[in-house]
């Protein structure tokens, strides 16, 4: 599947860029860049990121030089652990990027010698690619000409940087920095070309190395044609990333890496549409449109996510990507709005923080009703609805945090940051994530190594979904979820009720199970006062003869709340909402675990597990069963 590649070769892309429309774009980005960075500094909205930005600065004035020797870059290998390395990395590029956002706002020459310093610190590190993505035995390729998402990242820095700042830095600052992107970038993706696996891949690292390599060509290929062909393989690349979504725009990595990818696509697209003074728009499709849509769909309320795959429930949205996509879109975003903080990103990526400030839009934020969304390739549903905590004077008041919410999820087994989950679900009340997903763990070189199904945000005994005979789930894409049934807003007497069934069968390698189906029924409670979900778990196990072979079934639900327990029922109290749990204390036993864990960003935390124990010894010999766990949810002033 080739559309940007075959719309756009590069016999059509020389015309759209010549010489003149170049220099014009560089002309008009640096003055609109410009006037609007310096426009935010008194404006109220941007304060706490620019905060962050003079906090940075100060301490690149009173903090030691960071230094990255090759010692620290080895770390990986030797050890596994890449934090050390990384929080160094990135910390160099969020003092770069500080710095020169300051000397844009300010250009004393004080500020412009403090960002040729920390251009030079980033040319003379041994290579732009992370550890972890270096492969040392390449033979052909050396690591400082390996071309991952950070190189990538960094050569767009460097090239958007000399954009705004080019003509005041020193003559020879502007040579390395050009010297440098041309042979750790633009050379072995285009001038002597290798191969990268990132060129055919279906996920975000095909967008995001595909738009630093593509902005750095166009800012820095010495000819039209050159820059054409550069662009035309970048295409080539988009078209693999697009490819990765299906038509109901759904990102299986979640909506972090939608941020990342999408986020990147629609940089490089910008820049190409400016630089070709709109001869070339690659986001005029619906298929984009629908991948644009992807944030809002998963949102369940007060800027947190349904967040399956390696995606956090309180993802950073970038204000100038959401106010941009929505400006696409026509409409206004339900997110809340929030400029976010440098500080905020744990990587401090220049091409997000530059946006939110020149691209920010607060009008294109609105407010939204509670709605249902169904990504019928995904398999991701997220049900909404109003709740009312109190009545007054005969009229219902609604109060903040007053959305009740329910997601379940299908797919299969073998996703991009794929996380054995089938049939897991969330629940939301009160702007929190009750009944919850980890997201992602800690990264290192076992997480995405052979063996990674036994990480608990991995494995599905760290999700709320069942072990059967003592088996969690199986990887690989044979573990698929079948929908069976898929009803929205469905009248059933004066109730409206949403329904979803999935078939789960072959997710468990179980010999001795034949079928596994699990049913889902939200509903709203009368008068608005909260929700009900229903889950049955239904299972039928093999015969031999006359007789049942052995079988035992463990329900799980995870939360990061603890819950209170007693005969029957099990209660989960957030900040704001209430989850209880009734069940059949007759034949399921209960019990309570405790998880110390590390999240994504190495703090530690405390997840609770409750397992609902099922025993074939209750169910005299039966071969089919019915488990019924019965949810209700309202606010915690009710």
């Amino acid at each position: 599947m080739s559309l940007l590649k075959e719309a756009w070769p590069a016999s059509r892309l020389v015309n759209a860029l010549a010489g003149g429309v170049q220099n014009s774009a560089r002309q008009r980005l640096r003055s609109n860049w410009t006037q609007r960075l310096r426009a935010t500094v008194d404006e109220p909205a941007y304060a706490e990121l620019w905060k962050d930005i003079e906090r940075i600065c100060n301490d690149v004035r009173e903090a030691p030089r960071l230094e990255l020797p090759l010692s620290l870059f080895q770390q990986f290998a030797n050890t596994g652990e890449r934090k050390p390395y990384e929080d160094v990395y990135f910390e160099r590029r969020g003092r770069l990027v500080a710095i020169v956002l300051a000397a844009v706002a300010d250009p004393e020459h004080r500020k412009m010698r403090e960002v040729e310093s920390g251009l030079l610190d980033i040319c003379s590190e041994y290579t732009w690619a992370l550890p972890a993505h270096v492969n040392e035995e390449d033979t052909v390729t050396p690591p400082w000409q390996q071309v991952d998402l950070f190189a990538s990242e960094t050569a767009q820095m460097l090239v958007e940087i000399l954009l705004l700042l080019g003509e005041r830095l020193a003559d020879h600052v502007v040579v390395q920095v050009h010297k440098e992107v041309e042979r750790r970038v633009l050379e072995p993706v285009f001038w002597q070309p290798h191969h990268f696996d990132w060129e055919t891949a279906e996920h975000n690292w095909s967008a995001v190395c595909a738009s630093g390599c593509g902005i750095a060509a166009l800012l820095l290929a010495k000819d039209d044609f050159s820059r054409a062909v550069a662009i035309e393989r970048m295409l080539g690349a988009l078209d693999c990333f697009l490819a990765g979504y299906r038509e109901d725009g759904g990102c299986p990595e979640g909506v972090g890496y939608w941020v990342y990818g999408f986020g990147y696509f629609i940089y490089f697209a910008d820049m190409l549409r400016e630089f070709t003074e709109g001869a070339v728009d690659i986001l005029n499709s619906e298929k984009v449109r629908q991948i644009a849509a992807f944030a809002e769909r998963v949102h369940l309320s007060d800027g947190i996510f349904a967040n399956y795959s390696d995606s956090s429930e309180t993802e950073r949205l970038p204000s100038g990507l959401i106010s941009h996509v929505n400006f696409l879109q026509g409409r206004p975003s339900t997110l809340p709005f929030r400029v976010p903080g440098l500080l905020e990103d744990p990587c401090r990526r220049w091409a997000h923080v530059l946006r939110n400030l020149v691209w920010t839009n607060p009008l294109v934020y609105g407010s939204g009703e509670a709605v249902i969304d169904y990504l019928p390739q995904l398999g991701w549903l997220m049900c909404r609805s109003r709740s009312y905590s109190h009545r007054e004077s005969g009229r219902v008041q609604a109060e903040s945090g007053d959305v009740l919410a329910f997601s379940a999820k299908a797919g299969h087994n073998n996703e991009p940051h794929n996380h054995n989950d089938l049939g897991h679900f969330i629940l939301h009340g009160g702007g929190e994530n009750v009944l919850c997903d980890l997201g992602a763990g800690l990264y290192t070189k076992a997480y995405f190594s052979p063996g990674r199904d036994s990480i608990i945000n991995i494995s599905s005994s760290g999700h709320s979904v069942p072990i059967i005979n003592g088996i969690t789930q199986q990887s690989g894409a044979k573990a698929r979820a079948v929908v069976l049934d898929a009803a929205m807003d469905e009248m059933e007497g004066e109730q409206t009720l949403t329904r979803f069934k999935l078939d789960l069968t072959s997710a468990y390698p179980v010999d001795e199970l034949t079928v596994f189906t699990r049913s889902f029924v939200w509903s709203v409670l009368e008068g608005n006062e909260g929700a009900r979900l229903t889950v049955t778990d239904h299972f039928e196990f093999e015969t031999s003869g006359m007789n049942v072979k052995p079988w035992d079934v463990e329900e799980l639900l995870i939360s990061r709340i603890q819950p209170h327990t007693g005969v029957g029922f099990v209660e989960w109290k957030g900040t704001n909402a209430v989850v209880r749990l009734d069940y059949d204390a007759g034949v399921l036993r209960q019990r309570l675990e405790a998880v110390k864990h590390i999240d994504h960003d190495g703090v530690a935390f405390v997840f609770y597990k409750t397992s609902l124990q099922l025993d074939s010894n209750r169910w005299n010999g039966s071969a089919s069963i019915d488990c019924n766990l019965f949810f209700t949810i309202h606010q915690s002033s009710c």
